[in-house]
């Protein structure tokens, strides 16, 4: 058994009052060891004894913690009975007490009668350490004037040698439960909480770190009608470069001080790191915390559930939530019990509480002491600022921040600017007063000016930068018009570079990765147009959806194909052809398929009535296009007609060859297997000759437009699949496409830059 262990025990368990929580650490402390218990125990017990323990032997069984707490209330009422004076002051009830103070209501008899309160050491608890740091409270009390401090009247020691002195009685209640059955709004709140600012900001300038605020040790009472907060309890001080008491005060190693709700990372450290004024201000910031919210950042209960450890580890590690996010995982009743409190609905509050609030409050109580408020009266700085509508320092000065708040406290003055120059002209006529409220608007409409004309500055430069962009668009579509693939692409990345946030840039660039084949850069250009929130336009994005299904983009797809659905712009075969790609619900095909009809009747019913364009789509098309939508809807023969009548317009419709993977499946599907073959065979052989071409001719570029190419890859694969069972094999001449797209790109010889 290790002395040095049992005394570091025991010198801890003095700090718990309750006897419950105490028995429970020392339990939990002992780890099961009976012989260390058992000497823990004997210390505690002869510490709470009332007489002398030198008189009398240790008796070999221990009372229980209950009945030592009933043992040393009974020694108070003998000791300190209403009526028992205490130098000129007779006692009349005991109204607190403390880890080693006893606290009284009592009544000074001379040199003048008024009531006060005494508070005195507790019987038994006379030890050096504990007389020290009373006289270290006293002495703290008696530093301090301060109207939200309780100021301290007279100081003796009573006839059997016990400690005490006289302080304001403050008859009041604790500052959360003040603030709860008055209802206070939240300005009133703050109000009251920047007068315990200064009260702690005067502590410490007076050199005394309170370390244990918290509610119940900040009293308010109302005094003429208006709420007055008393800081109280200094029992824990410590002094910063100065002595309080001629008496040894030793903070025991591994003694954590402090209520754990309110205490900062550094208390609970235990550690090396000295405590300063920035332990108050993490105390501070609790209080406002809870005055905000009802509820400390981390949860009484929880802290109360854990062992020592992990509390420690809570208050060192944890994050806590902001204000804001605590109100709204509130529960519904107990989060309209604290906005009535507040005289405000649940919302309200939540939305009020967002922004400078959530930062002041989270820098008051950062884990990081060098990233909270330097001292309390900074702290009260910053929520004056916010009272007053300015901007806080606790958020970071972003420009647009601070405009806001300015044009909330100067609406007139940005929207008057004309009369306040007229009002200044009069005032220097009227008074030497009125010449000053008129100098005051010019300022504000001098800073207004000044903003104006930076954010012209800003508009001018956007504009230009978007005047040089449509040039370099411009440059580029004649480029790509000639075949120059390599100066289109240059140019039109100078255009994305120029005007990052220009949605046709990036289509531009998109569309031409397109039309070389190159679908993954094609999808990111489209995806990045997306992104700017520009209205889905139908025209511009023809065989997009077709081209993100491709690549394995199957949330773009499915989001563009129904923005296209739903757009007032693009014929109804952009739109169909988008949604037939995939592999739509029957209640999706059936529609498609009415749509398909209506397409080859040159009209189309939207929800609004509203007609589009189809007139200018080949009839070719339009036929493949309906035969693919009745056989996504199961019509089987009623796909083979509409296809079979759109091989009939190959003469005006070069790209009619995508139409035998679909006439493959459709004959497949209706048990024509011999149709199904020459089908077939046909789809291969389109394909031969369009890659063929493709690489002879076309530097890799699609031989058909790239939208019909893609959709004709992607059915080919479909058809494999049904007809033989497997996907078509690779075919290294796609991969000699691209190559030599990507070359196209970047070898072309420069030309002289067209007219756009």
């Amino acid at each position: 058994m290790s002395p040095k262990h049992e005394k570091t025990i025991f010198f801890e368990a003095l700090e718990i009052e309750s006897p419950r929580a105490r028995e429970a650490f020392v339990q939990g402390s002992c780890q099961g060891d009976p012989k260390l218990l058992d000497a823990v125990s004997r210390l505690l017990a002869e510490h709470d004894r009332a007489d002398n323990p030198i008189d009398h032997p240790v008796v070999a069984s221990l009372p229980t913690f209950d009945a030592v707490t009933q043992q040393v209330a009974r020694s108070i009422e003998a000791n300190h009975p209403p009526g028992t004076m205490v130098g000129p002051y007779k006692l009349m009830e005991q109204i607190g007490e403390g880890g080693c103070g006893l606290v009284f209501v009592a009544d000074q008899q001379v040199p003048v009668r008024r009531r006060v309160a005494l508070k005195i050491i507790k019987p038994g608890m006379e030890t050096r350490q504990v007389i020290a740091r009373f006289e270290a409270e006293r002495q703290a009390l008696a530093m301090m004037d301060h109207e939200n401090i309780a100021r301290v009247f007279d100081a003796g020691v009573t006839q059997t040698g016990q400690p005490y002195f006289v302080m304001e009685l403050v008859r009041g209640v604790p500052l959360n439960e003040f603030c709860d059955n008055h209802r206070l709004d939240t300005r009133q709140r703050l109000e009251l909480f920047l007068s315990i600012c200064n009260a702690v900001q005067h502590a410490h300038q007076k050199g005394i770190i309170h370390r244990d605020l918290k509610p119940s040790n900040v009293l308010v009472t109302l005094q003429d009608g208006r709420p007055i907060a008393k800081v109280i309890d200094f029992g824990i001080v410590k002094a910063i470069g100065q002595s309080l008491t001629d008496k040894t005060i030793y903070t025991r190693l591994a003694s954590m001080i402090g209520t754990p709700a309110y205490m900062s990372p550094e208390q609970a450290e235990m550690s090396n790191v000295d405590v300063d004024t920035r332990s108050d201000i993490y105390s501070l910031g609790v209080l406002l915390y809870e005055l905000l919210t009802g509820s400390t950042p981390f949860v009484v209960g929880r802290l109360n559930s854990v062992g020592f450890d992990e509390l420690r580890r809570i208050i060192r590690e944890e994050e806590p939530p902001s204000p804001s996010t605590r109100l709204s995982t509130l529960g519904n009743q107990l989060s309209t019990t604290v906005s009535a409190n507040r005289r405000l609905e649940p919302a309200k509050l939540t939305s009020l509480m967002r922004g400078d609030l959530d930062w002041i409050v989270m820098k008051a109580i950062d884990k990081d002491r060098a990233r909270r408020y330097p001292s309390a009266i900074a702290l009260a700085q910053d929520v004056s600022r916010f009272l007053e509508g300015q901007p806080v320092e606790a958020r970071p000065p972003s420009t647009l921040y601070r405009f806001s708040k300015f044009a909330r406290r100067n609406k007139v003055a940005l929207t008057t600017v004309s009369l306040v120059a007229g009002a200044l002209v009069l005032g220097t006529v009227v008074s030497l007063w009125q010449a000053r409220v008129a100098y005051h608007a010019m300022e504000q409409a001098r800073i207004a000016a000044a903003a104006a004309k930076s954010s012209n500055a800003e508009l001018e430069g956007f504009t230009d930068r978007l005047r040089r962009a449509n040039t370099l668009i411009a440059s580029g579509r004649a480029y790509a018009d000639a075949g120059d693939w390599s100066n289109a692409n240059e140019a039109f990345t100078n255009a994305t570079q120029t005007q990052p946030r220009y949605f046709h840039a990036w289509m531009e660039r998109g569309s031409l990765y397109a039309k070389m084949g190159l679908w993954e850069m094609a999808a990111s250009d489209y995806r990045k147009a997306l992104e700017l929130g520009s209205p889905v336009d139908g025209v511009q994005f023809l065989g997009v959806p077709q081209l993100f299904d491709y690549v394995g983009d199957h949330a773009k797809y499915e989001q563009l194909a129904k923005d296209l659905a739903q757009s007032s712009s693009g014929s109804l075969g952009t739109i169909l052809r988008g949604q037939l790609v995939d592999q739509p619900s029957a209640e999706v095909s059936a529609q498609l398929a009415v749509l398909g009809e209506q397409l080859l009747e040159e009209r189309r019913l939207r929800p609004d009535g509203r007609p589009t364009r189809t007139s200018r789509i080949p009839r070719g098309p339009k036929l493949y296009v309906a035969g693919w939508a009745h056989l996504r809807n199961g019509d089987i023969d009623r796909a083979i007609e509409r296809l079979e009548e759109s091989l009939d317009e190959a003469t005006i419709w070069p790209a009619s060859g995508i139409n035998y993977p679909l006439l493959a499946i459709a004959y497949t599907q209706a048990g024509r297997s011999d149709d199904a073959a020459k089908a077939w065979t046909l789809a291969k052989q389109s394909r031969d000759q369009w890659l063929d071409q493709s690489i002879e001719t076309q530097q890799g570029t699609p031989p058909i437009p790239w939208f019909d190419w893609i959709e004709f890859l992607m059915n080919y694969r479909e058809a494999s699949l049904r007809l033989t069972g497997e996907l078509p094999p690779d075919d290294p001449r796609l991969d000699q496409l691209k190559s030599l797209a990507r070359g196209a790109i970047a070898n072309s010889a420069p030309d002289p830059l067209p007219s756009p």
